[in-house]
């Protein structure tokens, strides 16, 4: 048995699921989306699981979908898990979902800490970061703004100055993950239980 607390579960789901528990359902977490169907991770293993029937016409009354990320309350006795519910969320990536104006589309959800990533090449902007911070923030995760490649940066003392400019107290790191500098700070936020995330535009060295 994998203890749940390894995939962020702790006393305030524990109590946001204790109407589910009387049900009879278990807690699980939303570890990929296969198609119609949900990697789930949960006590006792990864399970796939579906949409029960009256979760789907809910669906149609603003029901959150299920994220990636999500904590969710399911049925595990099938071979197929059943996801009856989404525990509510702490944090969350999203978009507006295409052809509706006022509905978000959830990418994932439940981060702690999202790391920010900007190379400090062509691909250092701003304006670009401004707009990753307001998506962080406004999901309510915490940013942690990253500017990777110092090492092919003459100006990335001056850089992580101008950074620091726009984004008040959030955290921000020189690095170069190439080279391995700076990243022993990521151990800071790379703790048990926590859930982290990376955003930035292609070629920043996410990977």
């Amino acid at each position: 048995m994998q203890p749940l607390d390894a995939f962020g579960w702790d006393a305030g789901f524990a109590e946001a699921f204790a109407p589910h528990a009387e049900a009879g359902l278990s807690p699980a977490r939303v570890a990929a989306r296969e198609g119609s169907l949900f990697k789930l991770w949960a006590a006792d293993g990864e399970r796939l699981a579906q949409l029960s029937g009256i979760f789907k016409r809910d669906l149609s009354h603003e029901a959150p979908f299920p994220a990636v990320g999500d904590w969710v309350a399911a049925d595990m006795t099938p071979t197929r898990a059943v996801l009856h519910a989404v525990l509510p969320r702490r944090s969350r990536v999203a978009r507006k979902e295409a052809g509706k104006r006022d509905r978000l589309q959830v990418l994932v959800a439940n981060l702690d800490t999202i790391f920010v990533v900007s190379g400090l090449d062509q691909d250092w902007n701003l304006r670009r970061l401004e707009r990753y911070l307001a998506i962080v923030l406004e999901g309510g995760a915490r940013p942690v703004i990253l500017l990777n490649k110092a090492d092919l940066c003459p100006q990335a003392e001056a850089r992580l100055a101008e950074t620091r400019s726009v984004t008040g107290t959030g955290a921000v790191h020189l690095i170069s993950a190439k080279r391995g500098s700076g990243l022993e700070v990521l151990a800071e936020y790379l703790l048990p239980g926590k859930t982290v995330a990376l955003l930035g535009s292609s070629g920043a060295g996410k990977s």
